[in-house]
């Protein structure tokens, strides 16, 4: 069999068309294919957002690989596993492997299933692995020729005893010396088409710093970890200019902890502004480490949008969050940002255990009346490996945990979910009513954004 590696994002648009949030080119399969490819292994990206489940099984099936690599990310295990067995089915000398957050939480449950689970950062690791594989003439049924101790976060039942090595997360250094995702694999016009369709602009995404040292009570961070890490920022642009050869004029910065490092912060955005870059941007923030100055400067340099995660009106249940924030950090952050004349968008999360029907109220009351631009108001959600997941056991996973974004609860809460739905109803109506009084003062005045 050739050393073929076939690498699959199992998402699909037409199963799942709300989620604009996955809208953008997978960049672990992007990550993996620039490392495959580097070790000279002859790859094939199999990206199901614009495609039937169906068509990636026949167009994997028809090549033939020697490896099958599946990407598990929470609300997409049922999907994987259901091109597991068919592909199993259709490739009965393939070797299947699958990466990602949820295999890192679950290898035993997954490694059932596939035949090997690598958790954690896959980088370097799964490359080198599916070289020595290819090259050693295993087969899924022997691995014997190979010693599987030496890859960091390998997990597998294969074999005479079970095989679990402990995941590394690689140094800045490391980092650096990656390659550069192989972003040539995906259908861009698709995604140009979509995003221009949605918010009229050709955004993708791209991750540049890793690990975060916070321990919020609700985050899960299976991958990344708590070590910060940041690369260079040459690197940083190099991959800036290839995101924009393929004609995106947009970029999220999809880290969890951009903005933790001002002085990080601010030399990206002085190099953006110096390198003459006509790209803007979004990201996602902490309200607790910002100025005027370095909110100004993110504006000269194209932010046109931060994410905050505002969470809570009530410091008490901020402090239920492990947070480490309070309502007022929140309150002067919006206002930084849209003096400075940047977009917000808050998070809010409610129904949190321990807290109380007033700090609900006081929660929806700020939502409603902050002067942000978008708003996102849910209930707690529990992901594997939070802290919140161990203290609301037992948690209901047979949904595959497809109800992120509804409000409802996948553990027994003390709050009823029908009070909270006309509660939050409520507020989100009297927020578009005070969004669209704030437009129109806007624009009776001429100040339009």
């Amino acid at each position: 069999m050739p050393d073929r590696i076939a690498l699959i994002y199992p998402f699909f648009r037409e199963k799942d068309p709300v989620e604009e949030e996955k809208l953008f080119p997978p960049l672990s399969v992007a990550y993996l294919s620039a490392q495959m490819k580097e070790r000279g292994l002859s790859v094939s990206v199999h990206d199901g957002t614009f495609l039937a489940p169906a068509e990636v099984v026949r167009n994997v099936t028809k090549l033939r690989p020697a490896v099958v690599s599946i990407y598990l990310m929470i609300t997409m295990g049922r999907n994987a596993l259901n091109l597991l067995g068919q592909l199993r089915a259709l490739l009965p000398g393939t070797l299947f492997i699958a990466g990602g957050p949820l295999a890192t939480l679950y290898p035993e449950r997954f490694g059932e299933p596939f035949d090997i689970v690598f958790c954690g950062e896959g980088d370097r690791t799964v490359a080198r692995f599916c070289a020595d594989y290819c090259r050693s003439g295993c087969r899924p049924d022997d691995l014997s020729r190979l010693d599987l101790s030496t890859y960091p976060g390998l997990s597998t039942r294969l074999g005479d005893a079970p095989v679990r090595v402990p995941p590394v997360h690689l140094p800045a250094e490391e980092i650096e010396r990656l390659p550069l995702p192989d972003r040539s694999v995906f259908d861009h016009r698709r995604y140009q088409e979509f995003w221009q369709d949605a918010a009229g602009c050709r955004m993708t995404s791209i991750m540049i710093t890793r690990g975060c040292p916070y321990s919020c009570d609700f985050c899960s961070k299976p991958v990344w970890g708590n070590e910060y890490r940041r690369p260079s920022l040459v690197q940083v642009f190099r991959e800036i200019r290839d995101i924009l050869s393929y004609g995106y004029d947009r970029i999220w910065i999809a880290d969890d902890s951009f903005t933790l490092d001002t002085s990080y912060l601010e030399e990206f955005c002085r190099r953006k502004i110096a390198g003459g870059f006509s790209f803007t941007w979004t990201c996602l923030s902490r309200v607790d480490r910002l100025d005027e100055e370095i909110v100004g400067l993110m504006k000269d340099a194209g932010c046109v949008r931060v994410h905050l995660g505002l969470e809570s009106g009530n410091d008490a249940t901020l402090g239920l969050m492990g947070k480490r924030i309070k309502v007022a950090d929140g309150i002067r952050a919006v206002r930084l940002f849209c003096e400075a004349g940047i977009g917000t968008a808050g998070f809010f999360i409610v129904g949190y255990p321990g807290e109380t029907e007033e700090s609900v109220d006081q929660t929806l009351a700020l939502a409603a009346t902050l002067p942000l631009d978008e708003i996102s108001i849910n209930v707690p959600f529990p992901l594997p490996g939070s802290p919140l997941f161990t203290r609301v056991v037992p948690v209901d996973t047979t949904a595959d945990w497809q109800v992120a974004n509804e409000i409802s609860f996948i553990y027994d809460s003390e709050f009823d979910e029908s009070w909270l739905r006309d509660r939050i109803g409520r507020a989100k109506e009297r927020f578009r009513e005070n969004r669209e009084k704030r437009r129109k003062g806007r624009s009776d005045t001429g100040n339009n954004p």
